[in-house]
């Protein structure tokens, strides 16, 4: 075809209309970030990738595995700094410290590179301009580049560039509301399939471990879905209330209140509990892209965590207000 006459047809009133194209391009965009979320949990592969930040840089080795049955298992261990493996079947998720003959137990594991993108992504075009964009390459893979613009300064703008045909994220890039990079995840070296092999997934330091400290924290002795009776007064454009329960945890005398906030890409966990003797100063830190705020309210110090601007994360710790188990429910 003469490539003049697309040109030439776009200057009439044929061509789409903007709203059209934006409906087009959004809908390709969230298409491309769900096979993004299943990719990073049904493929098997293994490869090696680099995690910066202003503050830190680590490469790490990973290898992922699922079985015919359907379970996942995931292989971790960095290859710079401080020796640390990471051990996962499932949920279940073991971290092997040499270097302090630490073993952490967790029940689990918060969304790590490449799986970075929720199953359900319910509510991301409300509060993100999704885009597919040009094909880029990533450790000699070709990849197919996907932009998350955030409408508002409430959320990180996000960039992905996901495997061309399996749809594997290769590269992701997290941006504050002035465009400065926070934090990115890209393969160095990257082999998509493969057969399961128990032994690639297995510990190096477990047989080594038999008398090393093991902190079991993370895991609640109990908990139970339902209302805790807290409430986020003035509710944030596109952030809704996604989990909800009462976590018994190990050393602490009354439950926790454990409540997660999602605009369906970004969380904020938020948890609760009765002030300790002494008086609790608000204090704001963060690891790359998280914010965490720990901060009285009421008669309670709340702690809220999560990946998104400082001023979302504390807005919602502040915000909270305890109502009552009934009243809200009704809310």
């Amino acid at each position: 075809m003469n490539a003049v006459l697309p040109a030439l047809l776009l200057g009439f009133s044929i061509a789409a209309p903007a709203g059209a194209t934006d409906s087009a391009e959004s809908h390709d965009g969230l298409a491309w970030l769900q096979k993004m979320a299943s990719a990073s949990r049904q493929l098997n592969y293994s490869g090696t990738f680099v995690y910066h930040s202003s503050r830190q840089s680590e490469t790490s080795r990973i290898v992922h595995f699922v079985n015919s049955a359907g379970g996942e298992f995931e292989k971790l261990e960095t290859l710079d700094g401080p020796l640390r493996e990471v051990i996962r079947t499932n949920d279940q998720v073991t971290c092997y410290l040499p270097s302090s003959r630490t073993v952490i137990v967790e029940k689990r594991m918060p969304r790590r590179f490449p799986a970075l993108i929720p199953t359900q992504l319910t509510g991301v075009p409300d509060s993100y301009a999704v885009r597919a964009q040009e094909v880029d390459r990533v450790a000699g893979n070709e990849c197919q580049v996907i932009v998350l613009e955030p409408k508002d300064n409430l959320r990180y703008g996000h960039y992905f560039c996901a495997e061309i045909h399996s749809g594997l994220p290769l590269r992701a890039r997290t941006y504050n509301e002035k465009h400065e990079l926070l934090e990115s995840f890209a393969f160095t070296h990257l082999v998509i399939g493969g057969s399961f092999k128990r032994e690639l997934v297995k510990s190096r330091y477990a047989s080594k471990a038999k008398d090393w400290k093991v902190d079991r924290t993370a895991i609640p002795v109990a908990e139970t879905a339902g209302e805790t009776g807290w409430v986020m007064m003035g509710q944030l454009p596109g952030f809704k209330k996604m989990t909800e329960l009462k976590r018994q945890i190990a050393g602490h005398t009354t439950p926790v209140a454990h409540i997660v906030f999602s605009d369906g890409l970004a969380a904020v966990s938020v948890f609760i509990e009765p002030l300790p003797g002494t008086k609790v100063a608000p204090q704001l830190s963060h690891q790359g892209a998280v914010n965490i705020y720990t901060g009285p309210v009421s008669d309670h110090m709340v702690t809220a965590l999560g990946e998104a601007p400082a001023a979302t994360v504390m807005q919602i710790a502040k915000s909270l207000e305890f109502k009552g188990a009934a009243a809200a429910a009704r809310q």
